[in-house]
């Protein structure tokens, strides 16, 4: 009689991946299993690789995406390639960078209004494209009554919020504090003739009032 022999089948399977909203695929691949005789791919005759496929692409947003896997180019002697088993493309947040925007103001003068700068966006976002709601929290410990020189302006996430991206870079900035102006005003004199003249004197004016 005759015995015959029938390929084995081997599953197909996508690898599962990851990237971050905004870049390009990883390189797909695929793991086969279901080798006998104690066998690998390396040693079992395999040659050729899967096909991996998925619609998405840099575009995509954040969440799990279909990787798709067929025969592609695979062959062997004793292997069939008949079951094929999906895989999922990790998406995840695309990082933006808050900073602090540079401000000044007067010694002596309420703190301007603090503001912040997103970057970091993709697939030619900007800010109004982007999907992000809220805003950034600025904070800094001058008052009216901080000296003259620098101080720190501390950025955070606020109200930030956004689908596609995530807020986890905060660079401070700096509010510098300039001098306030003071008026000087002569005072008036007056002398008679023959007289010495008087000593001249002047009025500050513009002192900050607290």
């Amino acid at each position: 009689g005759t015995l015959t022999i029938t390929k084995a089948p081997l599953i197909v399977t996508a690898d599962a991946k990851t990237k971050i909203y905004g870049a390009a695929n990883p390189a797909l691949t695929a793991t086969l299993t279901g080798f006998v005789n104690g066998e690998t791919l390396a040693t079992s005759g395999v040659s050729g690789s899967a096909s991996v496929t998925t619609t998405a692409t840099a575009a995509t947003g954040v969440g799990n995406a279909t990787l798709t896997s067929a025969v592609g180019t695979l062959a062997a002697t004793n292997y069939a390639f008949t079951t094929f088993v999906d895989g999922a493309l990790a998406i995840t947040k695309a990082p933006l960078t808050v900073t602090a925007d540079a401000k000044s103001k007067v010694y002596g003068s309420a703190n301007p209004v603090l503001s912040a700068t997103l970057s970091g966006f993709v697939n030619g976002q900007t800010l109004a494209s982007s999907g992000v709601t809220g805003s950034a929290s600025i904070t800094t410990s001058a008052t009216a009554a901080t000296g003259v020189g620098t101080a720190t302006l501390t950025a955070a996430p606020g109200t930030l919020a956004a689908a596609n991206y995530s807020f986890g870079t905060f660079v401070d900035g700096t509010l510098t504090i300039a001098k306030a102006m003071l008026t000087v005003t002569a005072d008036p004199a007056s002398r008679g003739y023959g007289v010495v003249k008087p000593a001249f004197t002047a009025t500050l004016a513009g002192f900050v009032d607290w």
